[in-house]
């Protein structure tokens, strides 16, 4: 009874535990972790990328038969004729289970299967009964090669090898059909303790190769005793003893690492893919990051990139090795709060006709690590732009919009309505190195320059902070990140993603079409299946017309010509590479930006702090910095490269056109003509139309050599008429004080009856009179008027005395010669401080002052004169005595000297 009772007993258990055993779910025994493949643009293998399991799945077909029969010599000889569990091999492991206090296996490769995949990894009865149950299901769903193929995919054999192609290349370095028998024995070998029958760590670690090759000598001799193998292949496969210790098999040294090269550009990849692949599923959060990421290192996937190795491998060297690095202005900055050396450097390439990415860096030194800080693409990477913004938030919408307002920019320090402080009021950003304030500029200038002022203008008075704000929003800045602000849109005070910005240049150099950047074209999956293909999903637009994009290239080529830096690309034989770009220089000094593009290829690069506060020592320009690491990038790309141009012709819909330099509109005649006309690409539909004539140059009378209102002391006979500058009601200039006016505007005048009002007694309104007819030159002019009457009928006296026939005799050379040198000095002295009329009214004014006459000089050449006039003609009078006084030849002594004339006859 009791022994009836035993045996229900056993009965009721075996039945609980079948119960609650899992299902057979032949998904988990399929879909098992298999190593990923990434391949570059070109679709030659980068990379194998996986987890902790290294698994390359291989067909029953790819497997040698040795090796198969190895599998099942060791493992489970009655493979073949089992319906998934072995009876002989149960009972035997019973008989051992009942004399010792363990559970030892007798599991058939089904149920290792089983074991591997579906149940956990205890030893436990339970697990004993679950696995035989679910082998015996297993048998009937699916023929032997299939269990076999999963069972040879899924079994552990050492490091993070899983599955016997893994370990083939692992160990041996081969693919699986290049495998010897020998080579076959040990995988197989490996599976009873992969720790143990390691053959790398046995062989270069332990120096226990007997563990490795006495364990394959076993399978090798199962093989044979059980007809799988010929004698003469077992004998000549056996592995002798005394050869253990002689590499009789050649066995890898290091292990297949999953390290990978290129890390800046393959992980971003990855995050590209598995953010493509949570779309694709519709996983979310942290969790669909989660199985997104396992997906990729165990799916299985064979993903191509756009990487160009030979272009990223030229970027990541000169990246590394340009030292033209900014000093901090506090020495403490040289490292990071993280302890990373400062400062740091990123940069990006794209291929503008394609938006396919060729190059990522993201760091100024190589990545010792996985994961390691991506300044590139990292979200917490926020780079500033500078300057660098302007082509896309502020010239490229100002063209796209015609122009609005003209092309001239009130380039002055007067408050900007809605630019404000922090107390809310009406202010102006500055200007940085050295553009200064120029008055009326050009846009062209306002870029080349990087007038912030005139960016400043842009976004508030011509185009507006929501048309800005969208175009930057088009051209693939993430609206999360796309500025809001005035100062944001016009000089890059906030932080973008250094990708998003180089495709938003690569849209410029693709005449206006952007494209979404792409890593990586297609993902196959482990059954060959495209399953996200990005040349058919990518996002493109036409953001700017082509005429758009025509000007502003021509500008930023003004920006690199001279402009804010020099850039000279050149290719092997010396020849110039055509460019264009914009430098970034935050307005705190806390990083150094530049972005361009070549007829080949767009980049963008960044040199920064990654604590973002510290700040370089003043001066510190992307102009400077960034753009010769631009420059070094290029070189290198553009190395075997010819010369292109951007556009082979002016894109239909531009032509050039003239304004006035001062309104921007067409020009008055020849009013416009003494300030400066502008002659500037125009799309066709932003030209002056007829009734947009300049209305700000009026005629008005003014004195030639100023330019300005003649004051009451400028020459009546000289006076002529001129252009003055009437401002608008709304003008800018109105804020300026009229010193400013004076200053940055010459010639304007508020109202135009003011021009009649103007009193030059008045020293408010001194500023529009001629500056250089002043009273004391006036004065000065009165007595040239007096000395130079006087000083004539001195001269007239003394050319008198020179000719008169008294003294013409008594006049030798040098006394002629020093009357002569007197005469012409006071000539001169009379002539000081005259200035020539200018030839033409309307000449640019280079005179800054006339010289007050100095009557001094006429008066000390006036007394030396008539010093010398007396002195010389005195002298002659008493040489006329003395030769009255000597008797002429023939007379007497004391005879008078008759004269006849005296006679009075």
């Amino acid at each position: 009874m009791v022994g009836f009772l035993g045996f229900g007993a056993v009965i009721g258990i075996g039945k609980a535990y079948l119960d609650s055993t899992p299902e057979l779910d032949v998904v988990q025994i399929q879909d098992q972790s298999e190593t990923s493949f990434i391949y570059d643009k070109y679709g030659n293998l980068i990379t194998e990328y996986y987890g902790y399991e290294n698994r390359i799945w291989a067909s029953i077909n790819e497997m040698p038969e040795n090796l198969k029969k190895a599998f099942i010599a060791i493992e489970d000889l009655r493979f073949e004729v089992h319906n998934g569990i072995d009876i002989k091999r149960i009972f035997g492991s019973v008989i051992h289970n009942l004399r010792n206090d363990s559970v030892q296996g007798a599991s058939t490769i089904t149920q290792q299967l089983i074991k591997n995949t579906i149940l956990t990894p205890e030893v436990t009865y339970k697990r004993k009964i679950q696995e035989m149950y679910l082998a015996i299901q297993l048998e009937k769903r699916y023929s032997k090669n299939q269990i076999l193929e999963a069972y040879l995919n899924t079994i552990w054999l050492g490091g993070s090898n899983y599955g016997v192609k893994a370990a083939a290349k692992d160990y041996f370095g081969k693919e699986l059909n290049e495998l010897t028998l020998r080579e076959c024995a040990i995988l197989a070998g490996i599976t009873r303790n992969p720790w143990k029958y390691d053959p790398r760590a046995n062989t270069y670690t332990r120096n226990r190769t007997e563990w490795t090759y006495d364990r394959a000598n076993i399978v090798l001799n199962s093989m044979y005793e059980n007809g799988l193998i010929t004698e003469a292949e077992y004998k000549e496969a056996k592995i002798d003893k005394a050869d253990y210790n002689n590499n009789p098999v050649y066995i890898v040294e290091k292990p297949s690492s999953s390290d990978y090269p290129m890390k800046y550009f393959i992980e971003y990849v990855i995050e590209d893919v598995r953010d493509r692949i949570m779309e694709l599923n519709g996983w979310e959060g942290e969790e669909g990051r989660r199985k997104a990421d396992q997906y990729i290192y165990s799916g299985g996937l064979h993903i191509y990139t756009t990487l160009d190795p030979a272009i990223q491998q030229a970027v990541e060297e000169a990246v590394y090795s340009y030292n033209n690095l900014p000093r901090f202005a506090n020495s403490a900055h040289k490292f990071s709060k993280q302890g990373v050396e400062q400062p740091q450097a990123a940069a990006v390439v794209i291929d503008q006709h394609t938006g396919e990415l060729q190059a990522i860096v993201g760091g100024k030194q190589p990545p010792t690590g996985k994961r390691q800080y991506n300044r590139a693409f990292h979200p917490d990477a926020k780079l500033s732009l500078g300057s660098s913004i302007k082509p896309l938030a502020v010239y490229g919408p100002f063209i796209e919009a015609g122009y609005p307002g003209g092309i001239i920019i009130e380039n002055i320090p007067a408050p900007i309505d809605g630019w404000l402080d922090s107390s809310g009021k009406s202010i102006h950003p500055r200007n940085y190195g050295g553009g200064g304030y120029t008055g009326p500029t050009s846009v062209r200038r306002g870029i080349s320059k990087s007038l912030n002022v005139v960016a400043g203008r842009i976004v508030l008075d011509r185009i507006g902070v929501e048309y800005s704000r969208e175009k930057l929003i088009e051209l693939g800045i993430s609206p999360e990140d796309a500025p809001e602000t005035p100062s944001g849109l016009a000089l890059g005070t906030d932080g973008n993603n250094m990708i998003e910005v180089a495709a938003a240049y690569a849209a410029i150099a693709n005449k206006g079409v952007y494209q979404e950047p792409i890593s990586f074209t297609k993902v196959i999956d482990k059954n060959g299946n495209e399953i996200i293909n990005t040349k058919e999903a990518q996002v493109k637009r036409q953001v700017f017309k082509e005429s758009t994009a025509f000007i502003l290239t021509d500008w930023m080529q003004d920006v690199v010509n001279g402009g804010t830096t020099t850039i000279r690309i050149r290719n092997k034989n010396g020849q110039n590479i055509n460019v264009a770009g914009k430098t970034g220089t935050n307005s705190d000094f806390r990083g150094v930006y530049f972005a361009g593009f070549t007829p080949y290829y767009t980049a963008a690069v960044w040199l920064g702090h990654d604590d973002y506060g510290p700040r370089f020592v003043n001066g510190t320009t992307g102009g400077k910095f960034a753009a010769p690491l631009f420059k070094n990038i290029m070189d290198r790309l553009h190395e075997n490269l010819e010369n292109k141009k951007f556009y082979d012709a002016v894109p239909d819909g531009v032509v050039q056109y003239t304004v006035c330099g001062v309104s921007g509109k067409r020009p008055n005649g020849e009013l416009c003509r003494r300030h400066g006309l502008v002659t500037e690409w125009f799309p066709k539909d932003a030209i002056p139309g007829p009734d947009e004539v300049c209305d700000m140059h009026v005629e008005i009378e003014a004195c030639p050599y100023s330019g300005k209102i003649p004051s009451p002391y400028c020459p009546q006979e000289n006076r002529t008429k001129t252009a003055a500058i009437l401002l608008p009601k709304d003008s800018p200039y109105r804020k300026l004080s009229d010193e400013e006016l004076n200053k940055y505007l010459p010639g304007a005048v508020k109202h135009l009856d003011k021009l009649s009002s103007l009193d030059y007694s008045n020293p408010n309104d001194r500023p529009y009179f001629c500056p250089l007819h002043t009273p004391e030159w006036y004065e000065g002019e009165q007595q040239r008027e007096v000395l130079t009457a006087q000083a004539s009928a001195l001269i007239a006296q003394v050319k008198a005395n020179m000719t008169n026939p008294k003294y013409v005799p008594k006049l030798t050379q040098d006394r002629i010669n020093m009357l002569n040198q007197a005469i012409a000095k006071l000539e001169e002295a009379l002539e000081n401080g005259k200035i020539e009329l200018p030839t033409k009214p309307d000449d640019e004014q280079v005179i800054e002052e006339l010289p007050i006459f100095d009557a001094s000089l006429v008066q000390a050449e006036m007394d030396n004169l008539t010093k010398l006039n007396k002195e010389i003609f005195t002298a002659i009078e008493l040489e006329l005595e003395k030769d009255k006084q000597q008797p002429e030849p023939g007379n007497q002594p004391g005879e008078e000297n008759q004269d006849p004339s005296n006679n009075d006859d």
